[in-house]
C-alpha cells in the first residue's frame, strides 16, 4: 500500500467525526474510554502515515494538521484531568 497520504486523511477524518461528536454532548456509553483512546491513536497512526507519504505539500500539510489535532485533543485531556484532582 503506497498511498499514505490518503490513509492519513482518513485517520484525520475520523478524528474530526469523533471529535465533533464529542463537542456536541453525543453519549459513548461504556465505549467512552475507548472513545477517548482512539481520538489519540488516530491523529498519532495520521502523522506517522503523513510523514511515510510520497514527497509534496499534502505530505507536510496533513502531518501538520495530525500533529496539531493531537496536541489539541492531548491538551484537552489535560485541562479535563486537572478539573477532577
Amino acid at each position: 500500500m503506497k498511498n499514505y497520504n490518503i490513509l492519513s486523511a482518513i485517520c484525520l477524518g475520523i478524528f474530526i467525526i469523533l471529535f465533533s461528536m464529542m463537542i456536541n454532548g453525543f453519549s459513548f456509553g461504556s465505549l467512552g474510554k475507548m472513545a477517548i483512546i482512539s481520538m489519540i491513536l488516530f491523529p498519532l497512526l495520521g502523522a506517522i502515515l503523513g510523514i511515510k507519504g510520497k514527497k509534496g505539500v499534502n505530505k507536510w500539510l496533513l502531518t501538520i494538521i495530525n500533529f496539531i489535532a493531537l496536541i489539541t485533543i492531548g491538551y484537552i485531556l489535560l485541562l479535563s484531568g486537572m478539573g477532577e484532582a
